[in-house]
């Protein structure tokens, strides 16, 4: 099974199999102790009330999951903001997404994408006139505020700049912070003296 459906279902399938054996076994022990069907009953209708509260919650992740599949247009590599922080997705499955930042990766739970609790927005590339008014262009070195770091820029996106800082990290940061002014970014000549 667990290569037709995989590790989770066949878990899921197995715990929910242990616990109906154990749960006739259990009814069997007390009905030849003496327990009235009544009490057996009452006791089932407890049981069933929780197991439906979890299944609920179970389901309610996997519906969540299909709505974000169904009506989200991302894939894995896709650039995405999440609530205004650029990243990238990684995976997406039924219960979780997840995304790498500039400072980390991060999991989103599906069901608060789909209840819009947290708000991604898919980047599409395509030509802005705006890319004309930043100080440097892809492959340019640049020497930047933010985080104080020197290095390449390796992407260039309407909404976000990407720079591979000489330490091996990469830095990225919204277009808009340097066009007002919050984050300063300036292209390093040839002769190593800086351009404004």
């Amino acid at each position: 099974m667990v290569t037709r459906f995989g590790v989770a279902p066949t878990a899921l399938l197995q715990f929910m199999m242990q616990s109906l054996s154990v749960l006739v076994m259990g009814f069997g022990v007390l009905h030849t102790l003496g327990v009235s069907p009544g009490n057996l009953l009452v006791g089932a209708g407890v049981i069933s009330l929780i197991i439906g509260v979890v299944l609920s919650t179970f389901v309610g992740n996997i519906v969540a999951g299909a709505l974000v599949f169904t009506t989200h247009s991302f894939k894995v590599g896709d650039g995405v903001l999440v609530n205004n922080v650029p990243g990238r997705i990684l995976d997406i499955t039924a219960f979780v997404t997840k995304i790498r930042t500039d400072v980390g990766e991060i999991s989103v739970p599906n069901s608060a994408i789909a209840s819009g609790g947290v708000i991604m927005t898919a980047i599409h590339k395509h030509e802005v006139k705006s890319l004309n008014r930043l100080p440097y262009n892809v492959g340019d070195r640049v020497v930047t505020t933010y985080m104080k770091g020197e290095g390449v820029v390796k992407e260039l996106t309407p909404l976000y700049t990407v720079i591979a800082l000489d330490n091996g990290k990469e830095l990225t940061f919204l277009n808009s912070s340097v066009l007002t002014g919050i984050v300063a970014v300036a292209k390093v000549s040839h002769a190593g003296s800086v351009q404004a």
